[in-house]
């Protein structure tokens, strides 16, 4: 009995779903509430065609987080097809027009002919929390980096040498434009009420950067235009950066504590370079390293391997690809290039491939890729990273 290929275009009040036969026909198109009776109404309409049904979807994060559950608790397999390989497979059907019943028919198409999209499989509730957790704390982390910014380019309006002075990714000039943003008032405030603040705060350098500041604020004593009201912004602004700054260590925390319950956890961090958001992060991408069953295929996946570009009479030609999960590439990237700073075994492996005369991101690449190989290694025999032991010199 043939299949159907059921698709499902998710949106945020509504999905659209259309199911196609063996042959490619259209046999059921419906625009759906995404609540659970009517998705459940849904599935009891699908099951009286009486044929094996394969469903997918485009969106797998919290949009389709209620029908992809109500479908894993009927046990029925469920498919990806990422936004990306939707466009490129609509260009294969008739008709321009974009609309979602069109897009629920494409996604059901693409299932129905390509046979490698992957499958989804139910998130264990670790990888649910770590989701949850990791995606919150890119947002809390966004939200600094754009405030940060803000703030420095106020500050250089109301005193450019104060702005160079200090470094505003730190934790202690930013507990002094919470209370003093002027020159003047700096100034007024001096250097040991400074001092005294930073060390509530617990500050170890709180001398210095007292100092430093006041000293620039000495520098300047006109006031520029726009001053005072840019002063209660930054003021506003530092607040804010250090509220963000707590929220993102208490984010952190709960990082850490939930990597403590996962088993795979002691593993990828004993790799060099795999700290606790690394390694939270890695397990989701990778569904908990069970999308892949070989190093290779992870690999492929973050775009660390190589693919061809032969033609006619040229062969052996490698470029870079073009479609990868950069986020995992990132990740990937991100430990390399901390182990090759700190591992020895890393960097000489980085200083080995710079000797082949490879610039320093190729270098960084070659070394994530075997640290893939690694990595695979240590979760296939449940062995955790040993650095080895430093070479003893023999005495003269």
């Amino acid at each position: 009995m043939a299949k159907l290929w059921i698709g499902v275009d998710i949106g945020k009040t509504h999905h659209h779903v259309a199911a196609v036969d063996g042959d490619g026909r259209l046999v059921y198109s419906r625009r759906v509430a995404n609540d659970e009776t009517s998705l459940l109404t849904v599935m009891a309409e699908v099951s009286t065609y009486g044929r094996p049904v394969c469903w997918a979807v485009d969106v797998t994060t919290g949009l389709s987080a209620l029908l992809l559950t109500l479908l894993w608790r009927r046990q029925v397999q469920v498919r990806y097809v990422s936004g990306t390989v939707a466009f490129h497979m609509a260009t294969a059907f008739a008709g321009e027009n974009k609309t979602d019943a069109r897009d629920a028919v494409v996604i059901a198409q693409t299932i129905r002919m390509r046979p490698d999209i992957p499958i989804l499989e139910p998130s264990d509730r670790l990888l649910a929390e770590f989701t949850v957790l990791t995606s919150y704390r890119a947002d809390l982390v966004g939200q600094r980096v754009a405030t940060l910014f803000r703030l420095q380019e106020l500050l250089t309006g109301i005193s450019p040498a104060l702005e160079r002075a200090v470094d505003l990714n730190r934790k202690a000039p930013m507990m002094v434009l919470a209370c003093w943003q002027t020159p003047a008032a700096i100034r007024h405030a001096g250097v040991d009420r400074i001092t005294a603040l930073l060390r509530r705060g617990h500050v170890k350098n709180a001398v210095q950067v007292a100092e430093a500041m006041v000293t620039a604020a000495r520098q300047q004593t006109v006031n520029l235009p726009g001053q005072r009201a840019a002063a209660v912004v930054v003021g506003q602004m530092a607040t804010e950066i250090l509220a963000l700054e707590q929220r993102i260590a208490a984010v952190d925390d709960l990082i850490a504590e939930q990597l403590d319950q996962h088993p795979l956890a002691p593993i990828i961090e004993s790799l060099p370079g795999m700290g606790p958001l690394l390694t939270a992060e890695l397990l989701v991408h990778t569904a908990g390293m069970t999308e892949y069953d070989s190093p290779a295929k992870l690999a492929a996946h973050a775009g660390l391997a190589p693919v061809s570009r032969d033609s006619g009479t040229v062969s052996g030609n490698h470029r870079q690809p073009r479609r990868y999960h950069r986020r995992l590439r990132h990740i990937l990237w991100m430990a390399a290039f901390t182990a090759a700073r700190e591992c020895p075994t890393s960097r000489a492996y980085y200083e080995k491939k710079r000797a082949e005369g490879k610039n320093h991101r190729q270098a960084i690449l070659a070394l994530a890729r075997r640290r893939v190989d690694v990595l695979w290694a240590l979760i296939r025999d449940r062995k955790t990273f040993t650095r080895p032991a430093p070479a003893i010199r023999a005495a003269a």
